[in-house]
């Protein structure tokens, strides 16, 4: 090797490394390849030690309830009320339906519908005990309330204080139908415009006419403390103006403060002004103080203007 220069020496060594490397690695690459996977070892141990399973057929297997989902797909008229006007009848269906389609040909349709009255008892007294003749669709109770005729003879059995509060305070709505009012369907509120075209103040909604109206006792009529002079005026435009124009104490009032608590109230004088008089001069006049002081609402004296 004396005879080989220091730089092919080093060539020579690693060349020879190159060779060493190659065959060690060839080796270890032939029997990584001899071995089977880690992996398939385990499975194929588990695959022997499992017993194979045993396929269950489709009539042994337990069925389970449909979803509300899954029936709206097959019944979708039934849910879109239930959806729109179920109320509170929008549960899942198997809350009423605990078995489902159960009918068959021989059997009863009643034998498989649930009765109403397990949930709601006899929600209306025993005078009512067939619930679909008056909700004609379970589904949506109370939006299909619709046979007026049916409902009209039992308005006062399921409402009686309104019953109670028209015959108590009679008034021209004694007179009518509940159904007059109350038309097209149950629960239908009409505007007061309906029948009455000139209401004595300006219409905005019901709100206004209820504010003095009871709706059911229309003529007993109570305001509040806060109600304005021409509020009253919408009425009483004659004696709205003899106050304004007076120009007296009295046009500096509200209206309700001398007519308080109902509608009509008309107050004693004596009640403000105590008895401003002796009892001869009182006497004289029949306590009648508008026999000097005219008009309350104007208070101008006889022969004065």
């Amino acid at each position: 090797m004396k005879w080989l220069s220091i730089k092919w020496q080093k060539l020579l060594v690693v060349g020879l490394l190159v060779i060493i490397y190659g065959c060690v690695a060839a080796q270890e690459s032939r029997q990584q390849e001899s071995k089977p996977p880690a992996a398939a070892t385990q499975t194929a141990a588990t695959n022997q030690s499992a017993a194979p399973a045993k396929e269950v057929g489709i009539y042994e297997q337990e069925i389970k309830p449909l979803t509300t989902y899954q029936c709206a797909q097959c019944h979708y008229p039934v849910y879109s009320d239930i959806r729109d006007n179920g109320g509170k009848h929008k549960i899942d269906c198997t809350e009423c339906h605990e078995t489902f389609h159960t009918w068959k040909p021989g059997k009863k349709w009643s034998e498989v519908v649930p009765k109403c009255v397990t949930c709601h008892d006899l929600a209306h007294g025993p005078a009512f005990p067939k619930c679909l003749t008056c909700h004609a669709d379970p589904h949506a109770p109370i939006h299909s309330l619709v046979k007026l005729d049916v409902l009209a003879k039992g308005c006062d059995q399921c409402h009686p204080s309104q019953k109670k509060e028209l015959t108590k305070f009679k008034s021209a709505h004694t007179e009518v139908a509940c159904s007059e009012c109350h038309h097209t369907r149950h629960g239908y509120l009409p505007k007061c415009t309906e029948c009455h075209d000139t209401p004595h103040t300006p219409y905005t909604d019901n709100s206004g006419c209820l504010a003095c109206h009871p709706v059911h006792s229309p003529l007993e009529i109570n305001y509040p403390k806060t109600t304005q002079n021409q509020v009253c005026a919408g009425c009483h435009e004659v004696v709205a103006k003899k106050l304004i124009d007076s120009h007296r104490k009295h046009s500096k009032l509200q209206c309700v403060f001398c007519h308080a608590d109902r509608h009509g109230y008309v107050p004693q004088c004596t009640k403000c002004h105590s008895q401003p008089h002796s009892k001869a001069m009182l006497d004289r006049f029949k306590h009648d103080c508008k026999a000097c002081h005219g008009e309350p609402h104007a208070l101008i004296l006889p022969g004065h203007k």
